[in-house]
């Protein structure tokens, strides 16, 4: 179960953005339907993990991102379901997969700060989370 590492992860980059443990509200992930993590298992590894390392009742919030692909024929994007499948526009199997691979943390809601949010500016990491949006 990676799940649980994943877990521990999260709430690696959860402490260093908030400076070190302390009672966190949310934190808010993007999770590919390609990434090969389950959200119900994650959800529940995070919940255990982040009380046992300081972080209070912190509960995950997933997006879950679908896959979508633009392909190689006529250029054409579309969410992918099915890979079997051909493009829609043109049953063309030649793509080139834009998302559906995420595992990052996008924000982190403090318990006790209502104006707390921490979010991932975009083009970091995962790992790179500045507070309150501010690269």
């Amino acid at each position: 179960m990676h799940e649980l590492s994943i877990a521990l992860e999260m709430l690696d980059i959860a402490g260093r953005a908030i400076g070190g443990p302390k009672p966190v509200r949310s934190v808010r992930a993007v999770v590919g339907t390609l990434s090969g993590v389950c959200a119900d298992s994650l959800r529940f590894c995070f919940s255990e993990v982040a009380r046992q390392e300081g972080f209070g009742a912190a509960v995950l919030e997933v997006e879950l991102r679908s896959a979508t692909a633009v392909c190689r024929a006529c250029g054409g994007g579309h969410v992918v379901e099915d890979f079997t499948e051909g493009c829609p526009a043109c049953g063309s199997l030649h793509r080139d997969i834009k998302t559906g691979y995420e595992c990052e943390v996008v924000s982190i809601t403090l318990e006790d700060d209502d104006d707390g949010e921490c979010s991932r500016g975009e083009g970091n990491s995962a790992g790179e989370v500045a507070r309150d949006g501010a690269e």
